[in-house]
Parts: C-alpha cells; structure tokens; sequence
C-alpha cells in the first residue's frame, strides 16, 4: 500500500509575530495565521494534531469536515524557563544563541533536548505507518516537524533548521509501506 503523510505546522500565531517563545503555552492564531489554514486544499482519510490550540484551531480550520485526533506526542519542544520570553531578551543567553545557532551543540537545562523530540515525533511517524489509510494529515510545531525530518533523513541537528517551516506550510513523506518503514529504521 501506497502513503502520503502531509505534516503541517500550524498556522502564524500572536507570539509568533510579537516575537515571542510558546513552548507548550498558546497564542491564539492571527488573521494571517487563518488565512493560511484556509488555503489549504487537501482531502485527507483521517487528522491528527498536536493537543496545543493552536494546533488544534489549525487542524480544524483545515479540515473542517474531518474528526481532529489528538495527541501530546505532537507537541512542540518543551522550552522550559523561555517559554512566553521575547526572543530579542534572550540574545544575551548564551544558551539560547547555542539552540538558535548551533543545535548541535546544545545542552538542555530546562528545555526538552531535540533527541527527545525527534524520538517521540518518530514513534508517532512509526505509528502512522501502520495504520490502514492512505492519505494522513498531521498538525504539529515547527521545531517538532523540523527534529522529524532530520529523523527520518539522518541529519545531524547541525542542519535541525533547514526543515523549518512557517505558518501552515507541509512537509509531505510519500511511498510504500516497506519504503517509509525502512527509512527510519
């Protein structure tokens, strides 16, 4: 059987434009944040999202007709003491410059690592693969869609931000069964 799984990042935030670190707290999306849901045009079997609102208010503006399966594993990086901090007060952290500049060399205190991340993100993939559907949409956080595409490509957290992405943008993992399976083994 043949699978296309679409992850999408949720749409742009409140904190998102002001600048501001969420973590696991919320913001509510802007209107360019809904705008961006909206305009997505896909016809997927079944949803999954992250439990955060923003995620959820995401996967409902997407896909308002379909059933939101929830759950925590897609959640975004638990960033512990910066959550809710502007980004422009931490440019003197030199803990924070590291995650933003060299992740791979980042050391968590009270932040989730990304090994962390990207371990949960690709048991949720690995979950994924077993179901029997075929075309799946997935509503997750930014860094967590970014630490399970360095997963599943094998990349070293050196490049973590080259699988960024921004509001409601989609990564999409396509092929057989085996194919996929094998692809993160």
């Amino acid at each position: 059987m043949s699978k296309i799984i679409n992850y999408y990042r949720h749409g742009e935030t409140v904190w998102n434009k002001e600048g501001r670190l969420q973590g696991w707290l919320n913001s509510d999306l802007t209107t360019e944040g809904i705008e961006q849901a909206m305009s997505v045009k896909w016809n997927p079997q079944i949803v999954f999202s992250s439990d955060l609102n923003r995620a959820l208010q995401t996967a409902h503006l997407m896909f308002p007709n379909r059933t939101i399966h929830k759950s925590k594993n897609l959640r975004e990086i638990h960033l512990g003491h910066w959550q809710g901090s502007y980004i422009k007060d931490l440019q003197q952290d030199d803990q924070y410059l590291c995650y933003l500049n060299t992740p791979d060399l980042f050391v968590n205190t009270t932040q989730e690592s990304f090994n962390d991340v990207t371990k949960r993100m690709l048991g949720f993939h690995e979950y994924l693969l077993q179901l029997p559907y075929e075309r799946i949409a997935v509503v997750s956080h930014g860094v967590a869609i970014a630490c399970l595409f360095a997963g599943i490509h094998k990349q070293p957290y050196k490049q973590l931000w080259d699988y960024l992405l921004n509001g409601a943008a989609c990564f999409s993992v396509e092929g057989d069964i085996q194919q996929l399976q094998s692809n993160i083994k």
